[in-house]
Order: structure tokens, then sequence, then C-alpha cells
């Protein structure tokens, strides 16, 4: 099985909001903790910097810091 590099997680390619990628990620792994939606993002997001163009934010920013694909 060969990963991709930008999407090692194989998340379908669209922007994400905080609590839809929260969604994605624990639907993915099948968690069902009790973090906030918030941290659990940025925990994850430490992990796996290249779905820093995946989440949406409040900025007009293209690109996020730490983001490895723009």
């Amino acid at each position: 099985m060969t990963t991709n590099t930008y999407n090692p997680l194989g998340l379908e390619d669209k922007l994400y909001s905080v609590k839809e990628f929260a969604f994605a990620v624990r639907t993915k792994f099948g968690a069902k903790d009790n973090l906030p939606d918030s941290i659990l993002v940025d925990i994850f997001l430490k992990k796996y910097p290249v779905y820093y163009c995946k989440i949406k934010t409040s900025q007009n920013s293209k690109t996020q810091p730490g983001c490895s694909c723009c």
C-alpha cells in the first residue's frame, strides 16, 4: 500500500471547518474521546502538518503556518 505524502490519511480533498475535520479524524480512527474539536485538530495538525491547508480559518490567508503543500 502506498501512502500519499500530501494526504497520508486519505481524507477527501476539500476545506474542512474545525468541527468537520475533527469529525473526519474521529470517524477515520473510530475514536470516541472527550477532547474538544479544537484540541483534537491542534494535536493532529502537529503530527500531520500537511493538513494545515485543509482547515478553514477566519483569516483570508491562503497558506497556514507549517503548511507543506503551499
